[in-house]
């Protein structure tokens, strides 16, 4: 559909400025009138504006620029100032250029009369069925300044959450990098020196040191380093990266390395209270917001991050749907942990469920932060054993054929 730029003043002698998705001109001039305002400019964007427009953008939209948004819009709506001038307070305030274009296109759409979650849910991307959701369920109960304010908090503790998992993996990567420049830099400067003077002594290699050498001289020098042969070695590696990324992003093995992932030793409990801390989290707002609870599961096993999670969360659906309690349906799945059945069930007897959810979804908060703790406590001194072992070989590899001159030496 076109894309048209406005420059438009109302009554007041205000300015407005933006876009506006339209299929012809004059509907793009009856929706500004509707809105009261005076055009100063309409003019269509082409195709190639757009393409290069994305291209001079320095950065695409985070999830920390929505969460910085959503607190802003919260803390004004809280402040009793309308939907429409608490956009465009925001509007002067937001730094990103997309989103800025975003939330002007937003604003205009809420004066024009459509409500907030439908003028959002236009961007899925940025606002996601969960966010649209909770803003559906606020008009729906008037309650939308309230929710505006739990919606900033639920992605306060999600962006903590995510943060919190993040930092167990820096680690990790970064050892690894480390291990791969060390071992690169020994392979390319130090073995063909060693080769020298293995040559010189003339004597038969060991097979480690035989395959050090190989992997030196032949697999890097020969292959990974020279031209034209790195270009040949480096677009294979390419192209096998390419594939085993566009296999891991099938439904199939994405479901099959999501459930290694829950059944791995340690990792796996690590994962579970990640993905049961966001699903109680994200059903407890949910529901204390007043939304439905099948459309509140349909949300949920769209959050969790695990195709194995997603899937039990979907059949649970289906059998709430029929008339089975929740604690019931999940109790049926191999993945729901007892804590989170046990819990459910107490709040479905109790009324109180979205309450019991939340607890459950701080006590796995700390979990999470407390096995984050302990996971990169044990991954340290075993990347640490790793890396180390790895340079061992290399330097036994060099050295045994000094020992095994040596021994001749002796025994002559």
């Amino acid at each position: 559909m076109p894309v048209f730029t406005y420059s438009a003043v109302d009554s007041d002698g205000k300015e407005y400025k933006g876009d506006i998705e339209a299929e012809s001109k004059e509907i793009v001039i009856t929706k500004l009138q509707r809105q009261r305002l005076l055009i100063t400019s309409l003019k269509r964007k082409w195709a190639f504006t757009g393409i290069f427009q994305k291209n001079i953008s320095t950065k695409k939209i985070t999830q920390d620029d929505i969460l910085l948004f959503s607190r802003q819009l919260a803390a004004l709506v809280r402040a009793r100032i309308p939907i429409e001038q608490a956009l465009d307070v925001l509007i002067s305030q937001l730094e990103h250029p997309e989103l800025q274009a975003i939330i002007k296109n937003v604003r205009n759409d809420v004066i024009s009369g459509m409500p907030l979650s439908v003028a959002m849910g236009k961007y899925p991307k940025q606002f996601d069925d969960l966010y649209v959701g909770m803003l559906k369920a606020g008009e729906a109960s008037g309650k939308l300044p309230e929710i505006l304010v739990r919606t900033a908090k639920y992605m306060d503790r999600s962006a903590r959450l995510r943060n919190k998992v993040k930092a167990a993996l820096i680690y990790p990567a970064l050892v690894v990098v480390v291990a791969v420049i060390v071992v690169v830099f020994i392979l390319v400067f130090v073995i063909p020196k060693f080769e020298q003077m293995f040559a010189s002594i003339g004597s038969d290699l060991p097979w480690l040191t035989k395959a050090l050498v190989y992997l030196s001289r032949d697999i890097m020098g020969k292959y990974l380093l020279s031209f034209p042969s790195n270009i040949v070695s480096l677009a294979i590696i390419v192209a096998i990266v390419m594939s085993l990324i566009r296999l891991a992003k099938t439904a199939k093995w994405q479901y099959r390395i999501d459930d290694f992932m829950l059944t791995a030793p340690i990792l796996g409990s690590y994962m579970k209270k990640v993905i049961f801390a966001k699903f109680s989290q994200t059903l407890g707002i949910l529901v204390n917001n007043g939304v439905p609870i099948l459309e509140s599961l349909d949300l949920v096993s769209k959050t969790v991050g695990s195709l194995p999670v997603e899937k039990a969360i979907l059949a649970s659906k289906e059998k709430i749907k029929e008339g089975e309690k929740i604690a019931e349906t999940l109790k049926k799945n191999s993945y729901f942990p007892a804590l989170v059945i046990s819990m459910v069930h107490v709040g479905e007897q109790t009324g109180k469920l979205g309450e019991i959810l939340e607890q459950i979804s701080e006590f796995y908060d700390e979990e999470v932060e407390v096995s984050t703790a302990q996971l990169t406590a044990l991954i340290e001194p075993l990347m640490i054993i790793g890396l180390a072992s790895i340079v061992a070989v290399i330097v036994v590899a060099l050295y045994l054929p000094v020992f095994k001159m040596s021994s001749k030496i002796k025994r002559s």
